[in-house]
């Protein structure tokens, strides 16, 4: 019998191991956290298979997953997902993640490292507590590093929930080597580089050399492009680079070749990540993600604007666009399957719901076809749209059509007329949406 147990705990681990990282997966669509695929096999040995060769009833940790089983019917939970620097002491990656089985939808909300904050009396007790020192203002990344990465809950986590006005359930902390070996085992992401990118810091061992376009990073370009930081913009900029990447990410994470790579997640998850969810917590999320549908995946980020302050370049909130995007995010009611009707076809459908028909538009042929943009042109236009500009893709032929926008709200009502299209935000186009169109369109 002791033997059969620990046989039985070896293959629970792999089975759980597999929903974590299938988890993470969205979650770290922010920043690239993996804990779902774990999970996901203990999960389906519990309810699929119960205990192999024998009758034994449940025991209690068994009947705990039934009972989470029982209660997943509805998630609505926040959690926070911080990428840390290489010496382990600043947050620079900020992530809040909030799941919603009830609308079907998984939102991101960044939040820059240089936003600007003012410790509460109730911080500085506590830092004085733990660290015998005060400080008054920081940026919101370098709270950790005064108060040390293992009260993250009572500095960084809880500025962010007074920020917001929202409670973070849990938190899941990555730090950079977990984020290289990650995508590397999952055989790299697909990113369309927006720009060149160039940067040597020898102090901090950076070394960044990578073209624009489309092609396969593997982990340590992939860490090149999220931490590349010389942008017009700054810290909005780069966000929107990391979300760009983290969105490619989740979509290969959640596909089915990953599962075979299960074995070689263990190591990278027991070493590199650090979170305060429970087993049983993360068992909860699988009927969710088991019927998600990448499409229902939304970025935003926080306003406001970078400036400089004393001679230290922070960022500022808009306190009042703020109140309108997290009543969008945390406390959206509308299902997403209810949005908007299926398109047929390739053609928009006239009874399609539409945000915005005044969107200005590009179209770029990218299937190898001749005459594909200026068909796209004349069926956008005869529904109501105006297209701007057509011409084929100078980067040469892609599969997927890719539509690009600078409000992915915007973007949102030309998923249906393109079949598999992902929607990216980059604020560089000189259109509202820029939409390049793939050989699946042809299909």
């Amino acid at each position: 019998m002791k033997k059969m147990n620990k046989e039985l705990n070896m293959v629970q681990q792999k089975k759980l191991l597999k929903i974590f990282l299938k988890a993470i997966a969205i979650t770290m669509v922010v920043c690239t956290a993996i804990i779902g695929i774990g999970i996901g096999a203990y999960y389906s040995f519990i309810y699929d298979n119960k205990v192999i060769g024998s009758a034994e009833p449940l025991t209690a940790e068994e009947q705990a997953l039934e009972d989470q089983k029982k209660l997943a019917s509805v998630i609505n939970q926040t959690i926070a997902v911080f990428g840390i620097d290489e010496d382990g002491t600043r947050t620079d990656v900020i992530f809040v993640v909030n799941f919603n089985s009830k609308t079907n939808k998984v939102k991101v909300l960044s939040i820059p490292r240089d936003t600007k904050v003012q410790w509460s009396e109730a911080q500085r007790s506590k830092l004085k507590e733990y660290k015998g020192t005060n400080i008054y203002t920081s940026k919101i990344n370098e709270m950790t590093a005064y108060g040390g990465m293992e009260h993250i809950r009572d500095f960084t986590i809880n500025q962010i929930e007074n920020m917001v006005g929202v409670k973070i359930d849990n938190y899941i902390v990555i730090n950079l080597e977990a984020f290289r070996k990650i995508v590397d085992t999952i055989g790299g992401v697909e990113v369309d580089v927006p720009r060149r990118m160039r940067y040597t810091d020898n102090a901090q061992g950076l070394f960044i050399n990578l073209d624009a376009g489309f092609q396969t990073l593997d982990g340590k370009k992939a860490e090149q492009l999220v931490r590349f930081r010389q942008y017009l913009n700054g810290d909005v900029d780069r966000i929107q680079v990391q979300q760009l990447f983290l969105k490619a990410f989740a979509e290969k994470v959640m596909s089915p070749q990953i599962i075979t790579k299960i074995p070689q997640f263990i190591p990278i998850l027991f070493t590199y990540i650090k979170t305060d969810i429970s087993l049983t917590q993360i068992a909860s999320y699988y009927p969710f993600l088991q019927s998600f549908n990448t499409n229902y995946l939304t970025f935003n980020t926080i306003p406001g604007q970078g400036r400089y302050e004393g001679g230290i370049s922070y960022f500022f909130p808009d306190w009042k666009e703020m109140d309108i995007l997290i009543e969008e995010v945390f406390f959206d009611t509308q299902a997403a399957d209810s949005e908007a009707s299926e398109g047929e076809g390739n053609t928009p459908s006239q009874n399609e719901l539409v945000l915005d028909k005044t969107v200005s538009i590009e179209v770029l042929n990218a299937t190898g076809v001749t005459g594909i943009a200026g068909r796209i042109k004349d069926a956008l236009e005869k529904q109501g749209y105006k297209v701007g500009r057509i011409d084929n893709y100078s980067k040469g032929d892609l599969q997927k059509t890719v539509i690009y926008a600078k409000d992915t709200q915007k973007a949102e009502q030309f998923k249906s007329y393109f079949k598999n299209a992902t929607v990216q935000i980059d604020t560089s186009i000189g259109y509202d949406i820029q939409i390049i169109a793939g050989r699946e369109y042809l299909n």
